[in-house]
């Protein structure tokens, strides 16, 4: 049976952090904790409209799509918000399919990072108490396009101060354009 995925949606992109090292040293604890990271998941998701991919899926990953991008933007903060212990979330969300990869690659733990035609297309219809903070223009897949990125905030998660998690060859870029 082949699964099928709307199409022309948000993509919601996420991993956990330190997860190899999670298993090397806790590894009874990881596997008792993921079966309830994994309904939570599917709870918060469903809750917000979403369609998770069981092609895509990893035992530290997920991605799910959405039809409409406010609610991608309200089920990512629903999972910062939600305690998943030993479980932090590194989350992207964008409204085209490549490059949503690298907004998850390159967050933190606890941190989600959402694109400039998302946040466009979500803006006005935002969660109560959200906001989001602009952290510059950068490319988002291999086109010479550069992609606004937002930090989405909210007083119920933590703030970043540190850079964001580039790869050297995308950093120098950045630091040379």
């Amino acid at each position: 049976m082949t699964e099928e995925l709307p199409t022309g949606t948000t993509w919601l992109m996420a991993r956990t952090e330190g997860s190899a090292r999670l298993w090397q040293t806790e590894p009874d604890e990881m596997a008792a904790a993921l079966p309830y990271l994994h309904a939570t998941i599917t709870h918060l998701v469903a809750l917000h409209g979403g369609t998770p991919s069981a092609r895509q899926a990893a035992c530290d990953s997920f991605v799910a799509t959405f039809g409409r991008p406010s609610d991608a933007v309200t089920c990512a903060l629903y999972l910062q918000l939600t305690p998943l212990d030993p479980f932090e979330l590194c989350i992207g969300v964008h409204s085209v399919g490549t490059g949503t990869k690298r907004l998850r690659d390159i967050a933190h733990g606890g941190q989600t990072l959402i694109s400039g035609t998302t946040a466009s297309l979500a803006a006005g219809d935002l969660p109560s108490g959200t906001t989001l903070k602009y952290l510059g223009d950068h490319r988002m897949d291999d086109a010479e396009r550069q992609e606004r990125l937002l930090q989405l905030c909210h007083p119920g998660l933590r703030k970043y101060l540190q850079p964001l998690r580039m790869p050297n060859a995308v950093l120098a870029e950045v630091l040379v354009n």
